[in-house]
C-alpha cells in the first residue's frame, strides 16, 4: 500500500483512467441523472438527481457542440461517462463517445461508469463498437443478484473494473463482493464516500462528516485503507480515491487548465486557476464602454459586455484607475474574481 502525490492510496498501477483525471485531463460528462437504482449512499446533487439532464464538468449542455467547447477549454485527453447511469440512455451516450473519439481521435481515453441493472450483451456489444476504452461497474453491495451479469462484460477487450464507495457499516457486504470478482478484474477503485443533499440520502441512512470542513464520511477512510492493504496481493490495482482528491486535485487542476485556455486579454489569472477581471456594472453599458475607448484609447479587446450578467468586464488596472470617473459617470466598478467555468462563479467582488 504506497501514498500518492495526489491524497490517495493505492497498490499497483493507476487505471488509465485515473491517471488523466489526477492531471485534469479528463472531461467529465454527467450523460444522465438517470438510474434505475435507488442507493441510499448516492453522491449526486440534488439538481442532478433522477433527473434527466447532462452536464460537461459544471457546465449545462444544450447541444454537441458545447461538449466540444469544454473538451477543448481544459485541453481534455480523455473523458469519463457519468450519471446516473449512462446506459439508461444509451443512444445518447453512444453519440458521444462517437462524438469525441470521430474530433479528438482514437487516442481519447474514454471510460464509463454504470451498473449492472441495465446491462446486457445488446447494449455492451455496442458500447465496445463505438470505442469505449475502459468500464467501470458499481454491483450492488448489498444484493449478489445481479453479479453473474459480469461475465458478459468480460467478453470484451476493454479494461474493466468495480467502482464502489467504502461504506461504513458495510464491511463484510463489501468483502463479500470484492471476493467474488477479485480474479475478473483489471483494478479496484474504492471511494471515500461523501455526504450530498439529496432524496436518497434524506431518506436514507444519515451520515456523519469526519470534520467541520468535510463532507466525507467519517469512518470510510479507515474501511477503504482496511480493504486496500487486506486485498493489494489478490488485485493488481487497487486505488482508494478520498475526497480530498477530488475537490483539490481533480477539479482544481482541470480548473487551472480551462483558465488558461478560457482567459480574455483583459484577464490575469491567479497561482490556483482563479481569473481577475475589472467590471463595470450599470444600465447603457455600451454608452460606458464607447467612452472609455475613445477617451482614454483603451484597446477594444480590453471590453467585453457580459450581457448574462449585465456587466462590462475590462481589465483590473482599468476600474482601478479611472473608479472616480466611472462612478461620476453613474457606474459601480469592482475588482472580481471567478472561477474559469462557464458561469464565472464569484470568490469575491471588491466595490472600488
Amino acid at each position: 500500500m504506497q501514498k500518492t502525490p495526489y491524497y490517495s492510496w493505492k497498490s499497483g498501477k493507476l487505471p488509465k483512467g485515473c491517471q488523466l483525471c489526477v492531471k485534469g485531463e479528463k472531461l467529465v460528462l454527467f450523460v444522465t441523472g438517470l438510474c434505475p437504482r435507488n442507493c441510499f449512499y448516492c453522491p449526486i446533487s440534488e439538481k442532478k438527481y433522477k433527473k434527466d439532464v447532462i452536464y460537461a464538468d459544471e457546465w449545462p449542455i444544450k447541444n454537441e457542440k458545447e461538449i466540444l467547447e469544454e473538451a477543448k477549454l481544459i485541453g481534455a485527453k480523455g473523458a469519463g461517462f457519468t450519471g446516473g447511469d449512462p446506459l439508461a440512455r444509451l443512444e445518447r451516450t453512444i453519440k458521444y463517445i462517437k462524438l469525441l473519439k470521430k474530433h479528438f481521435g482514437k487516442k481519447f481515453h474514454i471510460h464509463l461508469y454504470t451498473s449492472l441493472d441495465l446491462a446486457d450483451e445488446i447494449k455492451l456489444k455496442k458500447l465496445h463498437s463505438a470505442g469505449l476504452d475502459e468500464i467501470r461497474v458499481h454491483p450492488d453491495i448489498f444484493s449478489d443478484k445481479l453479479w453473474k451479469k459480469f461475465g458478459i462484460i468480460t467478453k470484451y477487450k476493454w479494461d474493466i473494473g468495480i467502482e464502489i464507495p467504502a461504506i461504513p457499516g458495510a464491511m463484510k457486504q463489501t468483502e463479500k463482493l470484492i471476493e467474488y470478482f477479485a480474479d475478473k478484474l483489471d483494478f479496484l477503485n474504492l471511494n471515500e464516500l461523501e455526504i450530498a443533499d439529496n432524496e436518497a440520502q434524506r431518506m436514507g441512512k444519515r451520515f456523519r462528516a469526519k470534520n467541520r470542513v468535510s463532507y466525507a464520511v467519517k469512518g470510510s477512510e479507515a474501511l477503504a485503507k482496511y480493504l486496500l492493504k487486506k486485498y493489494q496481493n489478490k488485485i493488481k490495482s487497487i486505488h482508494y480515491c478520498t475526497a480530498k482528491l477530488k475537490d483539490k486535485v481533480q477539479l482544481g487542476t482541470r480548473i487551472k487548465r480551462r483558465a488558461r485556455n478560457a482567459k480574455k486579454p483583459y484577464d490575469l489569472v491567479t497561482k490556483g486557476g482563479l481569473l481577475v477581471r475589472g467590471v463595470i456594472y450599470g444600465n447603457k453599458l455600451e454608452k460606458i464602454k464607447n467612452y472609455l475607448l475613445k477617451k482614454y484609447k483603451i484597446p477594444k479587446e480590453l471590453f467585453e459586455i457580459d450581457k448574462g450578467k449585465k456587466r462590462l468586464l475590462t481589465t483590473a488596472a482599468v476600474v482601478e484607475r479611472l473608479r472616480a470617473e466611472i462612478r461620476a459617470k453613474g457606474f459601480k466598478p469592482a475588482i472580481a474574481t471567478e472561477y474559469p467555468t462557464w458561469d464565472r462563479l464569484p470568490v469575491d467582488i471588491e466595490f472600488l
